[in-house]
C-alpha cells in the first residue's frame, strides 16, 4: 500500500514538472524547451533504434520528432500538459510509423535472386514479429513500459530501474515479470494457431 502511494506521489510530480515544461514551452521559454530535448531525446532514441534497427536513422528521427513536439507544443496541440510524456511518445510512435511504411514501399524486390528472396522473406517475418510486440508493450501502462525499456533495451538493473521510477525492487521485478509473461503467452498462442 505504502508503495502505491509514494508511486503516486513520484507520478503527480512527474505530471506537474511536464505540465509546467509544456505551459513554458508554449509561452516562449527557450530553456524549457532545451530542458525538454535533454529530458527526452535518449528515451526517443531508443524508440527510433529499437523501432528501426538503424542508428543513422534513428538520430535523424530523434531530431523530426523533437522538432515536430516543439513546434506542436509552441501551437498549443497539447492540450491537457500532464499528459507530455504520452504525447512525445504518441508522437515518436507516428513518425517512426510513417518512417517505416515509407521505407517499405521503397523495398525494391529482385525476382531472378532465389537467395534474396529468402532473406526477404525472413526479413518480414522478423519485421511482421517486431509489429506484434511493438502493438502488445503498447497495450500495456507507460509505467510497464519504461520498466521494459529501462531494463530490456538500455540494460539497467532492476535496482537502477527501482531508483529512476520511485518504486520498489520487488514492485518492479513483479511488473517486469507480468509484462514479460504476457507477451510470452500471447507469441505462444499465435504460433500455437
Amino acid at each position: 500500500m505504502q508503495d502505491g502511494l509514494v508511486a503516486s506521489a513520484a507520478m503527480s510530480e512527474v505530471n506537474q514538472a511536464a505540465s509546467m515544461l509544456g505551459q513554458r514551452i508554449r509561452a516562449g521559454d527557450r530553456s524549457a524547451e532545451d530542458e525538454l530535448i535533454s529530458t527526452y531525446r535518449r528515451g526517443v532514441f531508443v524508440i527510433a533504434v529499437a523501432r528501426t534497427r538503424d542508428r543513422e536513422a534513428a538520430l535523424d528521427l530523434t531530431q523530426e520528432i523533437l522538432i515536430a513536439i516543439l513546434k506542436a507544443l509552441r501551437d498549443g496541440q497539447l492540450r491537457e500538459s500532464a499528459k507530455l510524456a504520452a504525447f512525445i511518445q504518441g508522437t515518436a510512435r507516428n513518425l517512426i510509423n510513417n518512417y517505416l511504411r515509407t521505407k517499405a514501399h521503397h523495398v525494391e524486390i529482385e525476382l531472378d535472386d532465389e537467395a534474396h528472396s529468402a532473406d526477404l522473406v525472413e526479413e518480414l517475418e522478423s519485421l511482421e514479429r517486431r509489429r506484434l510486440v511493438q502493438r502488445e508493450l503498447e497495450s500495456f501502462s507507460v509505467t510497464d513500459q519504461q520498466i521494459l525499456l529501462l531494463s530490456l533495451v538500455d540494460g539497467h538493473s532492476l535496482a537502477e530501474v527501482a531508483q529512476r521510477l520511485n518504486l520498489s525492487h520487488d514492485a518492479i521485478r513483479a511488473r517486469k515479470s507480468r509484462a514479460v509473461r504476457k507477451i510470452t503467452k500471447k507469441f505462444a498462442r499465435m504460433s500455437q494457431s
